[in-house]
C-alpha cells in the first residue's frame, strides 16, 4: 500500500491547485547507481494506462506496471532549514546509492 503523509498530501494539493494539471503521477525512471529512482510529474489528463492511488484532496496516480515498486511506499514531505523536499522511504529496498537518491529493488 501507497501511503501519503499529511505533508506531503496538504503540499501536492497545493501544487496541483497552482498548475493546470488534473492529477499528479508517481513514476520511477532508471537512475543513479543504483537502479531506479521516484519522481513526481504532473498529469494532464487521465487514460485507462493509471491507476488512482488517492482521489482527495487531490488525485494521485501510477502507472500499473510501477505498482509492485510503490508498495510499502511512503512519501512525505520534509522540511529541514531552509530546504524543502519529498521523500520517498522504502522499507523493501534492497540497497540505495550513497546520495539516496536512487534504489535497488
Amino acid at each position: 500500500m501507497f501511503t501519503v503523509t499529511d505533508n506531503a498530501r496538504n503540499q501536492l494539493a497545493k501544487t496541483l491547485a497552482e498548475s493546470d494539471a488534473v492529477a499528479i503521477k508517481v513514476a520511477l525512471k532508471k537512475s543513479g547507481c543504483s537502479g531506479f529512482m521516484y519522481y513526481l510529474d504532473f498529469c494532464k489528463e487521465l487514460d485507462e494506462s493509471l491507476v488512482v492511488l488517492e482521489k482527495e484532496p487531490l488525485t494521485l496516480v501510477a502507472e500499473e506496471e510501477n505498482l509492485p515498486y510503490l508498495k510499502n511506499v511512503t512519501l512525505d514531505y520534509v522540511k529541514e532549514g531552509l530546504n524543502r523536499t519529498f521523500r520517498f522511504s522504502n522499507p523493501d529496498a534492497k540497497a540505495e546509492c550513497g546520495c539516496g537518491e536512487s534504489f535497488l529493488f
